[in-house]
């Protein structure tokens, strides 16, 4: 039998280890949201809504950044610490183990707004870690007995030991994503114990090995320490730090073989090299997913939201609508961006989702009178835009939300925070509705109570209000509940201050497609979400670089990709201040 006490308190002792690198990173400023002793909530993470400059100024940094047709926010924090999003646990799971527990399963990260998800500096705080910790254990114990068939390990004595050694510590470099460092290949050895080749010993020893290395610091955070340089300067990333920041932007997990092997050769600081690595690793089915994961995190649509929705949206499209949905949506990303019109454009413009059993469940007609519903002919379905899973992701449970629709595309698709409200809106809002007043008509009375409220609904509520015929789940109802046709029409600003006018929500769909505004946004994001930050200062050269090739390629998204791995930039680490 394998020492199990000394499993068990090694296990303990990782677990007390990520507590402490936790709470060392926190008194250095490198993690926001870290628990204190007593577990306090978790900060929002790095940055925060509303902190975008002005049209026609230039914060602190490269002067370029006035002539941008996007705003760009500078309030990010470095951190060289970076939390695994459930996606990549769940993608790293898979390539390690060959099995994962469901995504939902795992500690759901927090967010900010509908900002797309930064990690860097971001900690698990307590209730978090104890719900990881036993999510792992389970884990660990189903999956010893496979994982201990693929280690080939069937000797005995310390033959046995030796191979379950051996096994261990291949696995451990490959899971934790470097070297093993002093005093972890000998924690392995004390986890194996006096194992005899008996099938009982080596399976505990293996929940053993398992629990230690998933329970890893090193496992659940990446790191970008690098290279510390002179002052305060960029600190540059070791071949093992660039390699995993390739393979997680690429793939959402962990470098395969092939990109260590890179890493090791040390060829990994050249650009083209870099490029063509993250182009081979674009090509897997992971790399597709992981595009899919970046396209729908741009347009705050990765989270379930579908199956939030009243009862009465729900009641007939079948249990597994909302996993169809996301199908429906990732196969309509990876469709469009493995075509001859791989850009933001096409994703924008694309109607190849219109077939798929699950949007043909919402866009045929049902009900009669008042509450028909069913497609228009004259606003066809027309981009990403108007696909239920990111119509769903916008909206409430029940009713219409136009203002919530609205105020999302301002600040995902065209990167401008339209800020919160100012104190007593709600108090300033009209109550003497007339009867007989369309939906819009009476939310357009109701907010039309001063300059005031007028300017700040101006920015968004036109957006919502063309996508006012859609219920939660996406669902086009024929009429307003007046009885009275839609009136979809609108016009916001850009923000170069040009008018920017459509007639419905295709329509709308089809004129952000061209705004030089959203490409540079979605380039934007894209950098920011390499980062899993917010942009600082240090950034913005870069961010006027993606601009030039968002707007020469028409928002080519595997351009805007390629250009940032291949950047000087990504082997380094802004210093956190």
């Amino acid at each position: 039998m394998p020492n199990t006490r000394t499993t068990r308190d090694l296990s303990t002792r990782w677990g007390a280890t990520l507590a402490i690198a936790t709470a060392l990173a926190a008194c250095t400023g490198e993690i926001q949201g870290t628990a204190g002793p007593a577990g306090a909530a978790p900060g929002g993470g790095p940055g925060g809504p509303g902190s975008a400059g002005t049209p026609g100024s230039s914060p602190a940094g490269d002067p370029r950044v006035a002539t941008l047709p996007f705003p760009v926010s500078t309030n990010g924090r470095p951190s060289a610490l970076r939390r695994l999003t459930r996606d990549e646990l769940v993608t790293s799971l898979s390539a390690l183990v060959g099995a994962a527990p469901k995504r939902a399963d795992f500690p759901e990260e927090p967010r900010s707004g509908h900002s797309p998800l930064f990690t860097t500096g971001v900690s698990f705080i307590g209730t978090e870690v104890s719900k990881l910790e036993q999510l792992i254990n389970d884990f660990a114990t189903a999956q010893a007995p496979t994982l201990l068939a693929k280690s080939g390990c069937t000797l005995s004595d310390q033959a046995q030991r030796d191979c379950l050694l051996d096994w261990s510590v291949k696995f451990a470099e490959q899971a934790l994503r470097r070297p093993l460092v002093a005093g972890e290949r000998d924690g392995f050895q004390t986890i194996i114990g006096t194992v005899k080749g008996l099938a009982d010993a080596d399976k505990l020893a293996m929940e053993g090995v398992l629990r230690a290395i998933l329970f890893a610091p090193s496992f659940l955070y990446r790191t970008e320490l690098g290279t510390p340089a002179a002052g305060n300067g960029p600190r540059t990333l070791t071949p093992s730090e660039i390699a995993a920041k390739l393979s997680f932007l690429a793939t959402l997990g962990p470098p395969d073989a092939e990109l260590q092997a890179a890493a090791n050769a040390g060829t990994l600081s050249r650009g083209a090299e870099r490029a063509k690595q993250f182009a081979r690793l674009s090509t897997t089915a992971q790399g597709a997913h992981a595009r899919a994961v970046l396209v729908l995190e741009w347009l705050g649509a990765n989270e379930p939201k579908v199956d939030l929705k009243a009862t009465k949206y729900l009641d007939g499209l079948g249990t597994d609508f909302a996993v169809a949905l996301r199908a429906s949506a990732e196969s309509t990303i990876t469709g469009v961006l493995s075509s001859a019109n791989p850009t933001l454009q096409g994703l924008l413009t694309t109607n190849a989702y219109v077939g798929d059993d699950a949007i043909r469940s919402v866009m045929q007609p049902a009900g009669s009178g008042k509450t028909a519903s069913g497609d228009s002919t004259s606003a066809p379905r027309t981009g990403l835009l108007m696909h239920p899973l990111v119509i769903a992701a916008h909206t409430k449970e029940d009713g219409s939300s136009p203002f919530q629709i609205g105020s999302a595309l301002r600040e995902v698709v065209m990167c401008s925070p339209v800020g919160a409200p100012p104190p007593g809106a709600t108090a300033l809002a009209k109550q003497d509705v007339p009867p007989g007043l369309t939906t819009r008509e009476s939310l357009e009375y109701r907010t039309a109570a001063g300059p005031v409220c007028t300017a700040c609904h101006s920015q968004f509520a036109p957006l919502g209000f063309a996508f006012l015929p859609f219920d939660p789940v996406g669902r086009w109802q024929v009429q307003d509940p007046s009885g009275k046709p839609w009136d979809l029409a609108g016009q916001i600003e850009n923000y170069a201050g040009a008018p920017v006018t459509f007639d419905s929500p295709s329509d709308l769909a089809k004129t952000l497609a061209d705004e030089p505004q959203v490409k540079g946004c979605f380039a934007q994001v894209a950098l920011e979400w390499s980062l899993g930050r917010r942009l600082v200062p240090e950034d913005q050269t870069q961010v006027v670089a993606l601009n030039e090739i968002a707007q020469a390629t028409r928002g080519g998204v595997a351009e805007i990709l390629v250009a940032i791995v291949s950047a000087p930039q990504f082997t380094t680490a802004v210093s956190p201040r």
